[in-house]
């Protein structure tokens, strides 16, 4: 593993770095759903299209992931991700001015943010290895707390500054993140970071990161854990206006579930960076998942179930993406490793989160019932823990 001796002041910079980073991973998606009946207005939309503007990045995450690993090995990991930043601000500022600027805007975003989500545990290997908990609980947290933010007040900013003003202004997250960069950069070429220890394994790896059964168990639990956040997000108020609940109630509980996430986030990474084996929280996260899928299959109009089912899918979604996270720095022994892991789960990840939502809303045409789904979505839980669990039997992906 390779380990650098940084200064207070570097530190300070990468720690910013990773916490500006997970900024950027989600609010240009997350603002984009309180406001799609104005763009739908102002560009005269098709229903169809205002739902692929949530596909879409999920898309570009599994089509461009798998090449992240080769473009860090020619490009570098720092220069990557700076050049991603650009193609992000380009894709948030652009997307407001036409029908056409708003399908490339889309697109830019989805690329640029799959680089994004594909390096920040790379990041955290390359310069924190003997804290991963804590640095992947920074941008982690902070993704979940500006995600959220992003989700509860574009409407209501949209009202005072207009829709396309309020995209815009996410340009400033971009920004911000390559002004840390840029300062970071010219502090290192002045005084750069000494490096410890150096293994053979530090440029690249020898094996193909497809043909290691260990990165296929973590393939399979990113995956799963992407379909069941995604399905549960996009369900869940119809579920609840399906036991009888108003829309408007139906909206606050979900805003409460991306809530309850929080803690997670900075629970999950710290917990299983400091252990040997995450089987317990494994456990843990298959109890919340079944005990708040069940909690949604009582048909009733009761808040108090609503509000336990949606605190318990908080916990259970946002424990399981932060285990994926923390699995592809601990199963592996350098950045390029990493990032080879993080792209293969990535890419395979958010294609079957695509299809879950899609699949929970075909069952509930055909049996005129969210129970259906709902014990498919049980079943699926199932199948994570055991692969999770298998993930946890062994030290190192290659």
């Amino acid at each position: 593993m390779e380990t650098h001796q940084l200064s207070k002041l570097q530190t300070g910079l990468i720690v910013t770095l990773l916490i500006l980073i997970g900024a950027n991973l989600r609010t240009a998606l997350t603002a984009v759903p309180p406001l799609l009946s104005n763009i739908s207005t102002t560009f005269n939309l098709p229903d169809w299209f205002l739902g692929s503007l949530t596909t879409i990045p999920l898309l570009c995450f599994a089509i461009v992931s798998p090449f992240v690993s080769r473009l860090v090995h020619r490009f570098g990991m720092l220069p990557l991700i700076a050049a991603a930043l650009v193609v992000l601000g380009i894709g948030s500022f652009l997307r407001i001015y036409s029908f056409t600027a708003l399908l490339l805007g889309t697109l830019l975003i989805g690329c640029s943010i799959a680089i994004l989500n594909v390096l920040s545990p790379a990041v955290v290997a390359k310069y924190f290895p003997r804290k991963i908990g804590l640095m992947t609980s920074a941008y982690t947290l902070s993704m979940t707390i500006f995600s959220a933010l992003a989700a509860g007040m574009s409407a209501p900013v949209s009202s005072v500054i207009k829709w396309q003003s309020t995209l815009q202004w996410l340009t400033i997250f971009p920004i911000l993140t390559l002004i840390v960069m840029l300062i970071n950069r010219q502090v290192q070429r002045h005084n750069p970071p000494k490096q410890l220890k150096r293994s053979s394994s530090t440029t690249h790896h020898t094996k193909s990161v497809w043909r290691q059964p260990l990165a296929w168990a973590m393939t399979i639990f990113m995956g799963l854990q992407s379909l069941l956040f995604y399905t549960i997000l996009t369900w869940v108020p119809s579920i609840f206006i399906a036991h009888g609940m108003s829309q408007n109630t139906a909206s606050l509980l979900l805003g409460l579930l991306q809530l309850s996430s929080l803690p997670m986030a900075y629970l999950i990474p710290n917990l299983a960076g400091r252990r040997e084996k995450q089987a317990p929280l494994m456990w843990m996260i298959f109890g919340l998942f079944v005990l708040g899928l069940g909690c949604l299959m009582i048909q009733s109009t009761s808040l108090i179930i609503a509000i336990v089912a949606c605190v318990l899918l908080g916990f259970a979604t946002n424990a399981a993406f932060s285990m994926a996270m923390i699995l592809f720095s601990l199963k592996t022994s350098n950045p390029y490793e990493t990032s080879a892991v993080s792209g293969m789960a990535q890419s395979i990840g958010y294609l079957a989160a695509s299809v879950g939502p899609m699949m929970a809303g075909f069952l509930h045409s055909q049996f005129n019932s969210w129970t259906v789904a709902l014990a498919v979505l049980i079943v699926i839980v199932v199948i994570m823990t055991g692969f999770g669990l298998a993930v946890d039997r062994r030290k190192s992906v290659f």
